[in-house]
């Protein structure tokens, strides 16, 4: 327990600065959905929807395999493995990045996507290796116990130069379009990703600097595989309801879709914040053996979570339409309905605690996997069913219906094999 203040300073920098990212983000996403409007704004949301799905098999699932991999590493004093590690992962993004992108070329080439969002998706491409360099410096630094670094580059800095060229922009009487601002994203992205190399060059162990570095392929590969499978199935969970708006209805649903998941990250920066924090302090303490402070540890952040974020999310289900119409504007009003469900859905997860993280970091990324694989199927016949009735409230049923199913399921399996509780109580 002597551990609690520590933790609750490091939850509070690290969701201090969550708070000022979201903020940036929210401000970002104003400027866009009024000046862009709803059509164009739900073809850009749509186009960087399709990026995170395609991103997926380069970006895989290194960040996960990273922070308890070099937790632990750091814990046995491996720092030949350590260097090995990370110039694998290097290789590793630098070879599937090339393969993921030709082939998108090679079905935009083929004329197999509509122009519209063709002509986006010809320069979005490039954001492919500059997003997953970018997730694994963050894990990095995080897995250096600097989780507040880690998140500056891609969180702050780049949300914040983006704003910035909004409001140039703006000045200088710019039209905004999709496609501009797919460059602005590619060119911010670029100059965030050297400063996170910086960052890493700064904060990495000076044990590094003079060992030889070991590599243990087989020993990665096989591990990041379920990783890999659990990203692919979560960020398939989180995107698949704008490809679906966007296929079965119009893009202006894209957009009140996008404009309710604002305020829904709103509600999640307290358990992402506590996340960042405890990833490695779990792998660690449970990898020692010490299951008692591995369960003070749970207790704490989920009370941590569950404080900052619930008042959030009631406050955004009450008056969210009022913030809607300051923020955004009329044309968006339709989005409170769906915040309102998409919030009741991230209460019942907040309360759950950190079941996958749990998982993942003792060394049973398996049954997460197995849990995720049929949250998805779960999600994607909920989505099937429901947007081409309901559409936009559709997909909202249809993602929180699915992340409480998940909840259910993962904390029973935690709780079975580690005798862990992560849930509020």
């Amino acid at each position: 327990m002597s551990q609690s203040p520590a933790i609750l300073n490091k939850f509070l920098g690290t969701a201090g600065l969550q708070m000022i990212s979201r903020a940036l983000s929210v401000i970002a996403g104003v400027i866009l959905a009024r000046y862009l409007g709803p059509e164009q704004y739900g073809l850009y949301t749509y186009v960087l929807s399709i990026i995170a799905i395609v991103t997926i098999p380069v970006i895989a699932g290194l960040p996960q395999l990273l922070i308890r991999e070099i937790a632990h590493a750091e814990l046995e004093g491996k720092w030949g493995e350590l260097k090995g590690l990370l110039r694998w992962s290097s290789a590793f993004i630098i070879s599937i990045s090339a393969l993921v992108m030709l082939t998108t070329m090679l079905i935009l080439y083929l004329g197999l996507i509509s122009s519209q969002t063709a002509s986006l998706l010809w320069f979005a491409i490039f954001l492919i290796p500059i997003k997953s360099f970018s997730a694994k410096q963050g894990a990095i630094l995080n897995g250096f116990r600097k989780p507040i670094l880690g998140l500056f580059p891609e969180f702050i800095l780049m949300p914040f130069l983006a704003i910035l060229v909004y409001l140039y922009f703006i000045v200088s009487k710019t039209e905004f379009t999709s496609l501009l601002l797919i460059k602005v994203q590619l060119i911010t992205s670029a100059l965030t990703l050297l400063l996170g190399l910086g960052l890493i060059f700064k904060e990495r162990s000076n044990n590094l600097n003079h060992v030889k570095p070991t590599y243990y392929f087989k020993k990665w590969h096989i591990a990041l595989l379920p990783f890999t499978l659990m990203i692919f199935i979560s960020t398939m969970n989180a995107q698949l309801a704008n490809v679906f708006l966007g296929y079965f209805d119009d893009k202006e649903s894209v957009a009140s879709f996008k404009v309710a998941l604002q305020g829904v990250t709103l509600v999640t920066l307290g358990f992402a914040a506590v996340n960042n924090i405890i990833g490695p302090k779990v792998a660690r303490l449970y990898r020692s053996g010490d299951i008692q402070s591995t369960q003070a540890l749970l207790t704490k952040s989920v009370k941590l979570s569950a404080t900052f974020s619930i008042p959030i999310a009631v406050v955004l289900i009450f008056f969210g339409d009022w913030f809607i119409r300051i923020l955004f504007g009329e044309q968006y009003l339709a989005s409170h309905p769906i915040l309102i469900i998409l919030c009741i859905g991230q209460i019942i997860n907040i309360c759950f605690g950190s079941v996958g993280l749990v998982l993942n970091m003792t060394g049973n990324e398996k049954r997460s996997l197995k849990a995720l694989l049929a949250t998805l199927l779960i999600n994607v016949l909920l989505l099937f069913i429901l947007v081409p009735i309901y559409q936009a409230i559709g997909a909202a049923l249809a993602v929180s219906m699915s992340l409480v199913l998940w909840n259910i399921w993962m904390s029973i399996d935690v709780y079975k094999i580690t005798k862990l509780k992560t849930w509020l109580c």
